[in-house]
């Protein structure tokens, strides 16, 4: 072959290349054309789309690096009655009462006198009298998460109380947690009155009292089993529990709703060691969870004195098909059941369970235990008491950001919170939105108290407030989550833009 030859061969293989290609748009170049750089224009159109087809594959690749799955959520409506009516924990600000407190103080302070008398090496003095003690009882109050709490006693004085609770308990060790609970004000004193779906209820045996991380509250619609330390005062809770009847939906009406009459504790009864805002407060959360929202925007609602609060409560349901377990929980942003007990080896998951017991390990990472009122799993913890206190005060600074341990490196303060990352939502289950409308209570000025409707016969001697739950809507909308796209798309449409149809590129 001689050199002219080669060229003409090379000519004619591309000519045979273009006459037998099936890409779209390479043929005109083997016609002649009567329109000048006709033919160059063409070519710059075509070198145009194939550049641009290479700038939308590299755009779909880093797009499936960040993303690699499409998940297409599809809508639906369900009937409200297909939702758990939520559990509701209602709150007085007096977390301790004076009454209770100061019976309390009477039994330690004569205990106290009993052992000084028998042996005065063993037991030192904790009070000086009996409203010494109850001041000194008041510290007990610091094992709430409140990141403003400074120390009250210093360690000596918590030691010399330590003693006396050990020694008054029969050195069986005493529990905080039931402490708490029973110098609370009792739920047949705060909530008076009720009505559920238009009858009459008893208020005593719809609510169950237990301890949250904030405070001791009444909660009404509760499954969740007890976790106190005292055998028989978990089984008695426990039963409480299991007799309480359940809430089956009936109507979504105002006026046929769920309703209660809360009444505050007397002036005389309360405690000064707390916030100066005398509000009720409510918590609204699914009926296993623990009683403190930790994850959601529901938070707490305030109901001042002397008000009518009407509480609409819309759920959502969400699910997700068999298709989406295939993408890990990183990507989806949601456990499937078995995969969050998996993760906290516990039988029962949400998001508030998982933080719940992250925030349980930081404490015992930190001070080797836990702070009573947040131990509301089955796992086995050690249970802070007294002595404990002053390095959980230096947890709850480091938790919610305010100082460090003097003995952590610098920086890791920072990231207290972030150390639970790895708790998500449930990829099935029902969420709830809430709102609330207040009005003022018209206040009753005759010594017969009110004449009509759920406040007959009561009166404004002791501060009031009526709580209404109802479903908002008759129907709730539901969503699907579906995985319609994955790797496959990266494969076919880049090809398919390239080699087929440039222009006809379509994204899932």
């Amino acid at each position: 072959m001689t050199q002219v030859e080669a060229p003409s061969n090379y000519l004619r293989l591309f000519k045979e290349f273009l006459r037998q290609s099936s890409i779209n748009g390479l043929h005109p170049f083997l016609y002649p054309t009567p329109i000048r750089y006709a033919k160059a224009l063409w070519l710059t159109l075509m070198a145009a789309i194939v550049v641009w087809t290479h700038v939308v594959i590299v755009n779909l690749t880093l797009e499936y690096l960040d993303q690699p799955t499409e998940i297409h959520m599809a809508p639906d409506l369900v009937h409200v009655a297909n939702s758990p009516f939520p559990a509701v924990g209602v709150c007085t600000a007096n977390k301790i009462s004076q009454r209770l407190l100061r019976s309390y103080a009477v039994k330690l302070y004569h205990h106290q006198e009993k052992s000084k008398s028998n042996d005065e090496s063993t037991l030192q003095r904790v009070a000086l009298d009996v409203d010494d003690m109850a001041e000194r009882l008041l510290v007990l109050a610091q094992f709430y998460l409140n990141p403003l709490d400074t120390p009250q006693l210093d360690e000596a004085q918590l030691q010399r109380l330590h003693w006396l609770l050990s020694s008054y308990h029969n050195d069986t060790g005493y529990s905080v947690r039931d402490i708490l609970r029973q110098l609370s004000p009792d739920c047949g004193e705060l909530i008076i009155r009720g009505i559920v779906y238009g009858s009459p209820v008893n208020t005593s045996q719809m609510f169950v009292k237990r301890p949250t991380s904030s405070n001791v509250c009444c909660i009404f619609n509760y499954r969740r089993p007890s976790y106190s330390q005292i055998a028989h005062i978990r089984a008695e809770d426990n039963a409480e529990m299991g007799a309480q009847p359940k809430v089956v939906f009936e109507s979504n009406s105002i006026l046929n709703s769920v309703q209660f009459v809360l009444q505050d504790t007397p002036e005389d009864d309360q405690t000064n060691t707390f916030m100066t805002n005398n509000a009720f407060q409510l918590t609204i959360f699914p009926q296993e969870d623990y009683a403190t929202v930790q994850s959601t925007t529901l938070g707490e609602i305030l109901v001042d004195h002397n008000t009518i609060v009407e509480i609409p409560i819309q759920p959502t349901f969400f699910s997700s098909s068999e298709g989406v377990r295939t993408v890990s929980p990183e990507a989806r942003r949601c456990y499937f059941p078995e995969e969050g007990r998996k993760l906290i080896n516990q039988s029962y998951y949400s998001i508030d369970e998982c933080l719940l017991l992250c925030r349980s390990k930081s404490m015992m990472d930190h001070c080797g235990c836990v702070s009573p009122p947040m131990i509301g799993s089955s796992t086995d913890l050690k249970y802070c008491s007294l002595p404990d206190l002053p390095c959980l005060t230096k947890w709850k600074s480091i938790w919610y950001g305010y100082d460090e341990f003097a003995y952590l490196q610098e920086g890791e303060s920072q990231a207290a919170q972030g150390q639970c990352t790895h708790c998500l939502p449930t990829c099935n289950g029902v969420s709830f939105r809430i709102t609330s409308n207040v009005a003022p209570m018209r206040l009753n000025y005759n010594g017969t108290g009110y004449r009509t409707g759920l406040l007959k016969g009561l009166t404004n001697e002791r501060p009031l407030a009526v709580i209404k739950f109802f479903f908002k809507l008759r129907f709730a909308q539901a969503t699907k989550s579906e995985l319609v796209s994955t790797w496959v798309v990266l494969l076919i449409f880049p090809c398919r833009s390239l080699w087929g149809h440039p222009l006809a590129y379509v994204r899932l």
